[in-house]
């Protein structure tokens, strides 16, 4: 009876030891494009929210709508976080490609309607690249700044 006790204790701390990332938060599986749904990808084979940016989607994303004019770009996608998670994922990941953050905006509607919009700006071009989530999935548009 000993011996499951202690194997019950072992089963509940290696189930615990999934891979934890900054701030406490689990490891989420890498993005996915939806089935039979054609987006452009990073070399990594992450699909990119924008090409031009570049911008990964987040780890745990299922995009299921992609569009490209040019540099501007129209993405949509699923994922587990909540809308503050992916903002600031956003904002990092801008910041690694090397834009720089002018201004942001972010304005709530609870519960449904969510929407962060960053002027950004890089080697003297200015981008805006609108967050958005509503009824259940984000989209993300890089327009003219």
């Amino acid at each position: 009876m000993r011996s499951l006790a202690w194997f019950s204790l072992l089963v509940l701390l290696v189930a615990g030891c999934a891979p934890v990332l900054q701030g406490g938060e689990r490891a989420r599986p890498p993005a996915e494009a939806a089935p039979g749904v054609l987006v452009i990808s990073n070399a990594a084979g992450v699909p990119l929210l924008s090409a031009y940016l570049p911008l990964a989607a987040p780890p745990g994303s299922v995009v299921f709508e992609q569009s490209y004019t040019g540099k501007l770009s129209f993405s949509r996608f699923k994922n587990p976080q909540d809308f503050d998670a992916v903002r600031r994922y956003l904002l990092a990941a801008l910041e690694d490609a090397g834009w720089r953050v002018l201004e942001a905006a972010t304005w709530e509607k609870p519960p449904s309607l969510f929407q962060t919009t960053v002027r950004v700006q890089k080697d003297g071009e200015q981008k805006v690249v609108v967050l958005r989530y509503e009824d259940g999935s984000y989209s993300v548009e890089v327009r003219e700044g």
